[in-house]
């Protein structure tokens, strides 16, 4: 089990502690006493804050590295999509637009431009992973431009789910 530092103000240490458990043994390394956890919920899991919490970017950073592990263990070798497969989604990423915010809250326009810069370069290699893409974080932004976060979290979903389901297909 990892040990995460703590912080002030960081992530619940039980709720974190009981989950990673479910992962070591979900990965074999340790027995495993509650339902495996999958890649997708390793990427959707949030936890409560609290005082005296483990510190939230390393526990982020270790659960991005689990994500990578699960999802290997699910689709065994992570093989490539086929060139029409991966032409299509990479018309779907440069297509995306999303609805800007000023006001509201929203996700950091660059950084989201940046990940999907990132994304197509690993589209042309044909070795997408939904893991990465679940993983996605972004600062975000208040009286500055940014993209409404639920288009970009619907957007990125979708993708994942669509690269799982052409990795299933072959």
């Amino acid at each position: 089990m990892p040990d995460f530092p703590l912080a002030l103000r960081g992530y619940h240490r039980h709720q974190v502690d009981a989950f990673v458990a479910r992962i070591e043994g979900t990965l074999g390394r340790a027995q495993l006493f509650a339902p495996p956890v999958t890649a997708a919920e390793v990427g959707t899991v949030r936890f409560a804050i609290a005082l005296r919490g483990y510190r939230v970017q390393a526990v982020d950073e270790r659960l991005e590295e689990y994500l990578r592990e699960l999802e290997l263990k699910e689709n065994g070798d992570g093989r490539r999509l086929s060139a029409a497969d991966a032409d299509r989604l990479i018309g779907l990423v440069r297509n995306v637009r999303f609805v800007p915010t000023r006001l509201s809250e929203g996700y950091d326009e660059r950084e989201v431009d940046a990940f999907l810069d990132r994304l197509i370069a690993e589209l042309r290699g044909r070795r997408p992973r939904s893991a990465d893409i679940r993983a996605a974080r972004f600062a975000t932004t208040r009286l500055r431009p940014g993209y409404a976060q639920p288009d970009v979290d619907g957007f990125l979903d979708h993708l994942a789910a669509e690269i799982d389901r052409l990795a299933r297909t072959r």
